[in-house]
């Protein structure tokens, strides 16, 4: 199955589970329902978009997930000093672009292999996180923090028009040098050096990106959970990179997909959620989900 049309099938696959689960469900199309569905899709959406970037430049951030974590934590201790919310996301924000910036340098500086680099990082940032906390939570914020993953602006969640405009953010950045850039360095790296194009700098701006959106899907989780997690973002990083291949970005690089990238944490959100309004154990839905992506992996690397 070629690339280019992988967001139209993974489009379709959403359309016939809703219209499944529809059936299943009387409760699937309540305006409730469907504001959960994009509540819980936006966090995951924030941290695919950065992601996208990454892996299609032919790399990869594990360290996403305890980006989410730690950079959650600096914004509690920032709240319990009582510093204002624009300082407070201004810091998390902060320290997911200095954790990319970090991931950058061991990668282009250093000449670590990007899963190494990240693996790394990942590791070192979990453990600064549990002796930050003694992994005991953080909780209890103001209600302006609170309301930027619980509030709604005209009725859509600001989970949700978050999430939608990192979407139109990444899509955009797709078309610039940036986007352009990562495509390049998927495809061939030493043909874009040859070129004369600083390929290093690009390389790291990507990873530096991908720290930012993970940074921002945790101020939307920590104010939702009302609450900053030692743990929170476990598994954040497989989801992220679970959402970017099923979307269509090649895992090899040279390819990406916004779009795909969009409807295929549409697709995830919407499988988690109708399993759970048709009763089925949490235990199954990563397994289930986990079927649905080998699925589509093996079809699309097969027919590629």
């Amino acid at each position: 199955m070629p690339r280019t049309s992988q967001p139209f099938w993974v489009g379709l696959a959403l359309l016939g589970f809703a219209a499944l689960f529809s059936f299943l469900s009387p409760h699937f199309w309540s305006l409730g329902n469907l504001r959960s569905i994009a509540e819980q899709s936006s966090i995951n959406l924030i941290a695919a978009v950065g992601m996208t970037f990454v892996v299609a430049s032919a790399g990869i951030d594990l360290s996403s997930g305890a980006v989410v974590a730690l950079s959650g934590v600096v914004m509690a201790l920032s709240l319990r000093e009582r510093w204002g919310v624009g300082v407070t996301i201004g810091l998390g924000l902060g320290t997911g672009a200095l954790i990319g910036l970090a991931n950058a340098l061991l990668v282009v500086r250093a000449r670590i292999t990007p899963f190494m680099a990240t693996l790394t990082t990942m590791n070192l940032i979990a453990g600064a996180t549990l002796i930050l906390t003694q992994g005991i939570p953080i909780y209890g914020f103001s209600a302006r923090f609170a309301w930027l993953g619980r509030g709604s602006v005209a009725g859509v969640p600001v989970s949700a028009a978050a999430a939608a405009a990192f979407t139109v953010i990444g899509a955009l950045a797709l078309r610039t040098r940036l986007g352009v850039y990562a495509l390049a360095l998927g495809g061939n790296e030493e043909a874009l050096r040859r070129s004369g194009v600083p390929a290093d700098l690009y390389k790291g701006a990507l990873y530096v990106f991908s720290g930012i959106c993970a940074s921002a899907a945790s101020v939307i989780m920590t104010a939702k959970l009302n609450s900053a997690e030692p743990l929170a973002g476990t598994m954040m990083e497989m989801n992220a990179i679970a959402t970017v291949v099923l979307g269509g970005t090649r895992l090899q690089g040279g390819f990406a997909s916004i779009t795909g990238t969009l409807l295929a944490g549409l697709l995830l959100g919407v499988i988690r959620n109708g399993l759970v309004l048709i009763g089925v154990s949490s235990y199954y839905q990563q397994f289930v989900t986990g079927a649905i992506l080998l699925t589509a992996v093996l079809f699309s690397e097969g027919k590629r």
